[in-house]
Protein backbone atom coordinates (compact mmCIF):
# COMPACT_ATOMS: atom_id res chain seq x y z
CA UNK A 1 0.00 0.00 0.00
CA UNK A 2 1.28 3.34 -1.04
CA UNK A 3 2.37 5.97 1.86
CA UNK A 4 -1.33 8.11 1.95
CA UNK A 5 1.07 11.38 1.48
CA UNK A 6 2.58 9.93 -1.53
CA UNK A 7 -0.93 9.46 -2.92
CA UNK A 8 -1.84 13.15 -2.32
CA UNK A 9 1.53 14.25 -4.11
CA UNK A 10 1.25 12.48 -7.38
CA UNK A 11 -2.20 14.06 -7.43
CA UNK A 12 -1.41 17.40 -6.60
CA UNK A 13 1.54 17.11 -8.94
CA UNK A 14 -0.88 15.44 -12.14
CA UNK A 15 -3.30 18.15 -11.14
CA UNK A 16 -0.45 20.78 -11.50
CA UNK A 17 1.23 19.22 -15.02
CA UNK A 18 -2.14 18.51 -16.87
CA UNK A 19 -3.43 22.09 -15.92
CA UNK A 20 0.09 23.21 -17.25
CA UNK A 21 -0.47 21.34 -20.33
CA UNK A 22 3.23 19.60 -19.52
CA UNK A 23 4.31 16.53 -21.30
CA UNK A 24 5.02 14.04 -18.60
CA UNK A 25 5.01 10.44 -17.82
CA UNK A 26 5.69 7.94 -14.69
CA UNK A 27 8.75 5.70 -14.85
CA UNK A 28 11.29 3.57 -12.80
CA UNK A 29 9.97 1.64 -9.39
CA UNK A 30 6.09 2.93 -9.91
CA UNK A 31 5.91 2.22 -13.84
CA UNK A 32 7.23 -1.52 -13.14
CA UNK A 33 4.96 -1.90 -10.33
CA UNK A 34 2.13 -1.03 -13.18
CA UNK A 35 3.78 -3.11 -15.66
CA UNK A 36 3.78 -6.31 -13.91
CA UNK A 37 6.25 -5.78 -10.59
CA UNK A 38 4.96 -7.09 -7.62
CA UNK A 39 6.95 -4.84 -5.31
CA UNK A 40 4.88 -1.77 -3.41
CA UNK A 41 5.14 1.48 -4.89
CA UNK A 42 7.43 3.70 -2.02
CA UNK A 43 7.49 6.83 -4.00
CA UNK A 44 6.64 8.28 -7.51
CA UNK A 45 9.25 9.00 -10.36
CA UNK A 46 7.93 11.50 -12.87
CA UNK A 47 9.81 12.36 -16.34
CA UNK A 48 9.35 15.85 -17.88
CA UNK A 49 11.20 16.76 -20.97
CA UNK A 50 14.46 18.53 -20.02
CA UNK A 51 13.36 21.03 -22.08
CA UNK A 52 10.50 21.78 -20.01
CA UNK A 53 12.33 21.19 -16.92
CA UNK A 54 12.25 25.28 -16.06
CA UNK A 55 8.68 25.37 -16.79
CA UNK A 56 7.71 22.55 -14.47
CA UNK A 57 10.34 24.55 -11.68
CA UNK A 58 8.24 27.89 -11.64
CA UNK A 59 4.69 25.65 -10.82
CA UNK A 60 6.66 24.35 -8.03
CA UNK A 61 8.36 27.86 -7.15
CA UNK A 62 7.94 26.41 -3.55
CA UNK A 63 10.37 23.92 -3.79
CA UNK A 64 13.80 24.88 -4.31
CA UNK A 65 14.77 22.17 -7.38
CA UNK A 66 18.15 20.44 -7.91
CA UNK A 67 20.32 21.70 -10.56
CA UNK A 68 23.73 20.44 -11.65
CA UNK A 69 26.77 23.04 -10.99
CA UNK A 70 25.56 24.85 -14.51
CA UNK A 71 22.81 25.99 -12.73
CA UNK A 72 20.42 23.06 -14.96
CA UNK A 73 17.49 21.47 -13.50
CA UNK A 74 17.66 18.09 -12.57
CA UNK A 75 15.01 17.34 -10.31
CA UNK A 76 12.03 19.06 -8.18
CA UNK A 77 12.08 16.52 -4.49
CA UNK A 78 8.19 16.93 -3.21
CA UNK A 79 7.27 14.56 -0.51
CA UNK A 80 7.40 11.20 -2.14
CA UNK A 81 7.67 12.34 -5.50
CA UNK A 82 10.38 13.75 -7.28
CA UNK A 83 9.83 15.43 -10.86
CA UNK A 84 13.19 14.63 -13.41
CA UNK A 85 13.78 16.93 -15.99
CA UNK A 86 15.18 14.76 -19.01
CA UNK A 87 17.43 11.69 -18.06
CA UNK A 88 20.88 10.86 -19.67
CA UNK A 89 19.95 8.09 -21.48
CA UNK A 90 17.00 9.47 -23.15
CA UNK A 91 14.50 11.80 -23.18
CA UNK A 92 10.72 12.21 -23.10
CA UNK A 93 10.02 12.76 -27.11
CA UNK A 94 7.00 12.60 -29.07
CA UNK A 95 7.19 8.52 -29.91
CA UNK A 96 7.03 8.54 -26.15
CA UNK A 97 4.50 10.19 -25.80
CA UNK A 98 2.31 8.61 -28.30
CA UNK A 99 3.33 5.10 -26.47
CA UNK A 100 2.80 5.77 -23.17
CA UNK A 101 -0.96 4.93 -21.64
CA UNK A 102 -3.02 6.31 -18.82
CA UNK A 103 -2.95 3.87 -15.89
CA UNK A 104 -3.98 4.22 -12.04
CA UNK A 105 -1.24 4.82 -9.28
CA UNK A 106 -2.82 5.37 -6.07
CA UNK A 107 -6.55 6.30 -7.31
CA UNK A 108 -4.55 8.85 -9.50
CA UNK A 109 -4.79 8.52 -13.51
CA UNK A 110 -1.29 8.85 -14.53
CA UNK A 111 0.48 8.53 -17.86
CA UNK A 112 3.19 5.95 -17.62
CA UNK A 113 6.52 5.42 -19.58
CA UNK A 114 5.76 2.61 -22.51
CA UNK A 115 7.27 -0.42 -21.23
CA UNK A 116 9.93 -0.86 -23.24
CA UNK A 117 11.45 2.63 -22.32
CA UNK A 118 11.65 1.71 -19.00
CA UNK A 119 12.93 -1.62 -19.06
CA UNK A 120 16.08 -0.55 -21.13
CA UNK A 121 15.77 2.37 -18.34
CA UNK A 122 15.45 -0.05 -15.04
CA UNK A 123 18.32 -2.46 -17.11
CA UNK A 124 20.83 0.33 -18.12
CA UNK A 125 21.26 1.14 -14.62
CA UNK A 126 21.20 -2.15 -13.73
CA UNK A 127 21.15 -1.61 -10.04
CA UNK A 128 20.77 -4.69 -7.94
CA UNK A 129 19.95 -5.17 -4.02
CA UNK A 130 23.62 -4.24 -2.62
CA UNK A 131 22.22 -0.67 -3.83
CA UNK A 132 18.83 -1.03 -2.56
CA UNK A 133 17.38 -1.32 -6.13
CA UNK A 134 15.60 -3.84 -8.06
CA UNK A 135 16.07 -2.73 -11.77
CA UNK A 136 16.61 -6.63 -12.92
CA UNK A 137 14.26 -8.06 -10.58
CA UNK A 138 11.85 -5.35 -12.32
CA UNK A 139 13.19 -6.26 -15.78
CA UNK A 140 12.58 -9.79 -15.42
CA UNK A 141 8.86 -8.85 -13.98
CA UNK A 142 8.19 -6.46 -16.77
CA UNK A 143 8.65 -9.06 -19.22
CA UNK A 144 6.87 -11.59 -17.63
CA UNK A 145 3.72 -9.65 -17.73
CA UNK A 146 4.15 -7.73 -20.95
CA UNK A 147 3.24 -9.92 -23.72
CA UNK A 148 2.87 -7.70 -26.58
CA UNK A 149 6.25 -5.83 -25.77
CA UNK A 150 7.44 -4.06 -29.17
CA UNK A 151 11.17 -5.31 -29.58
CA UNK A 152 12.00 -3.24 -32.36
CA UNK A 153 10.71 -0.05 -30.35
CA UNK A 154 13.19 -1.44 -27.67
CA UNK A 155 16.24 -1.89 -30.25
CA UNK A 156 15.29 1.98 -31.80
CA UNK A 157 15.54 3.25 -28.48
CA UNK A 158 19.00 1.33 -27.58
CA UNK A 159 20.59 2.89 -30.89
CA UNK A 160 19.70 5.96 -29.97
CA UNK A 161 21.71 6.10 -26.69
CA UNK A 162 25.23 7.55 -26.62
CA UNK A 163 27.05 4.72 -24.14
CA UNK A 164 26.89 2.05 -27.31
CA UNK A 165 29.19 -0.21 -25.09
CA UNK A 166 26.62 -0.64 -21.76
CA UNK A 167 24.34 -0.80 -24.54
CA UNK A 168 25.45 -3.57 -26.33
CA UNK A 169 26.21 -5.64 -22.64
CA UNK A 170 22.42 -4.76 -21.98
CA UNK A 171 20.89 -5.99 -24.76
CA UNK A 172 22.55 -9.32 -24.43
CA UNK A 173 21.50 -9.72 -21.44
CA UNK A 174 17.94 -8.55 -22.28
CA UNK A 175 17.97 -11.07 -25.44
CA UNK A 176 18.57 -14.02 -22.51
CA UNK A 177 15.98 -13.36 -20.79
CA UNK A 178 13.71 -12.80 -23.53
CA UNK A 179 14.64 -16.54 -24.52
CA UNK A 180 13.97 -17.43 -20.80
CA UNK A 181 10.11 -16.05 -21.64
Amino acid sequence: MMDPQVFETLKTVAQQLDAHKVDWVVFAGAAAAVYGSGRPITDVDVLVPADQGERVARIFHLVDPIRTDEGCLVSIELPGVDIVAGLGLFDVDEEMLSRAGRHEIGGVHVPVIPVEDNVLLKAMMGRGADKGKHDWEDVEAMLAHSPEFDWDYLLWRANMIPNQARVEEVMARLRTMRQQN
